[in-house]
């Protein structure tokens, strides 16, 4: 059994539904599993540790039998005692809860969900390998899984020979150029950052360009090993003035998934859609559209409100700079935590110490943006987390003024076990 963990209880009535909040996520945000119909648990991405329980009630006029089926399925996993306890703040007779939970169970799902929000992004989101690993996790602590328990996104088989090191060349040369010295830093400024516009050789002008997956339909684009690297766009101004998008797809993707996709040039200060453009698809496995450039594009671009996004639907509105920032900064801890558990079956040529450098970095991009939304309690988390991969002091004193207890800089860096489809990706296909 695990130590009691204080968790604050409160009732929707409107939503027929209790939720029991302890510690809120960190940098990384949290990861969300539903064992069972009515049961939904978060675990924080970077700890593990469970972060919020949501427990449906029951809906008026019936559903009694669902929810003594939850009650009993919560008494297998955190104790019958705690069970009615949850039960009876229903009524609104607990305002809070010493969770108890049997450590190995709550392990498993912890891993769980954590598979989850992993193959979401990963670039081999197709492998057959997700499930296996999330049926022997099952398996060995006895649990039942639905067929919800998981996220339904689902994908094409990916193969060695389209995957290829999703990582743009110059950070490679950074990385590089810094073995046996001190690590890189990065930052909102800096180009490897994701700086907001950047004069290329050519004289090509470049902006940020933002695939969030949520946004677009499961299993049509493939993410990449490092975020600047899931969009390419670029500005060209020699000759008719036109910005280019590429993008990744998975091999295979149906080509109706591209039908209702959108390319848009937005204002995020304003929320408002600036161009618009449609997406073909190229070869081999690419996406591509162009965009008219706006006369004022620089300026804004220098001022960080212009992006390049992907949508599903024309008709989604424009997030603001702050959430928009909250959103990048999570895919970036998103690439952080898979380059510290070092998925050797997605890029085999890296050392040891370049996926520890390219964490801190990603650490760094994920710091600035959390710092762009106005939350510095998370930036100096994930500032925390880099100075710790880099085994240098890392925070401001007004991040660490801001930031949640415990979170010292220096403390040693946990490595996650990588997952078992980015592990052995390229052999277990081949074989």
């Amino acid at each position: 059994m695990t130590e009691p963990c204080g968790f604050a209880v409160s009732v929707d009535r409107a939503l027929a539904q209790v939720t029991l909040r302890a510690r809120p996520t960190g940098a990384a945000g949290g990861a969300t599993i539903t064992p069972r119909p009515g049961v939904e648990l978060t675990f924080d991405r970077i700890g593990g540790w469970l972060s919020r329980v949501i427990v449906a009630a029951g809906h008026p006029g019936g559903a009694v039998a669902a929810w003594e089926e939850t009650v009993t399925w919560l008494a297998s996993v955190f104790g019958a005692a705690t069970a009615e306890t949850i039960k009876k703040a229903s009524n609104g007779e607990v305002q809070c809860l010493p969770l108890r939970a049997r450590r190995e169970t709550l392990s498993a799902l912890s891993r769980l969900a954590l598979l989850d929000a992993a193959r979401v992004t990963s670039p081999v989101p197709g492998s057959p390998l997700w499930a296996a690993e999330a049926e022997d996790l099952a398996r060995r602590t006895g649990l039942s899984l639905p067929s919800g328990a998981l996220s339904t996104a689902t994908a094409p088989m990916t193969t060695p020979e389209n995957l290829g090191t999703s990582i743009p060349a110059d950070v490679m040369r950074l990385l590089a150029d810094s073995e046996g010295g001190p690590f890189p830093v990065a930052s909102d400024e800096h180009p490897l950052g994701g700086r907001t516009c950047a004069k290329s050789r050519e004289g090509a002008w470049r902006l940020r360009g933002l695939l969030d997956l949520g946004l677009v339909p499961h299993g049509v684009f493939r993410p990449g090993l490092w975020p600047g690297s899931d969009l390419d766009v670029r500005v060209r101004q020699h000759g008719a003035p036109l910005i280019t998008m590429k993008a990744a797809l998975l091999p295979g993707a149906p080509p109706e998934g591209l039908a209702d996709c959108r390319v848009r040039l937005v204002d995020a200060g304003a929320r408002r859609v600036l161009a618009m453009a449609v997406l073909w698809a190229g070869a081999p496995s690419c996406a591509w559209a162009e965009l008219p450039v706006p006369a004022w594009l620089r300026a804004l671009a220098r001022s960080g409100s212009a992006w390049v996004e992907v949508v599903g639907d024309e008709r989604q509105p424009v997030h603001g700079t702050r959430l928009r920032r909250g959103r990048w900064a999570l895919r970036w801890a998103d690439a952080a935590l898979r380059a510290e558990s070092r998925p050797n079956g997605l890029a085999p040529e890296l050392s040891h110490e370049q996926w520890t450098g390219l964490a801190a970095l990603a650490w760094d991009c994920c710091r600035a943006n959390w710092e762009a939304a106005d939350d510095l309690g998370r930036a100096g988390l994930a500032a925390t987390r880099a100075a710790a991969l880099r085994g240098t002091p890392g925070r401001s004193e007004g991040q660490a003024a801001r930031a949640p207890c415990g979170t010292a800089a220096g403390v040693a860096v946990r490595r996650a076990l990588p997952f078992l489809a980015e592990l052995v990706c390229r052999p277990a296909i081949r074989g």
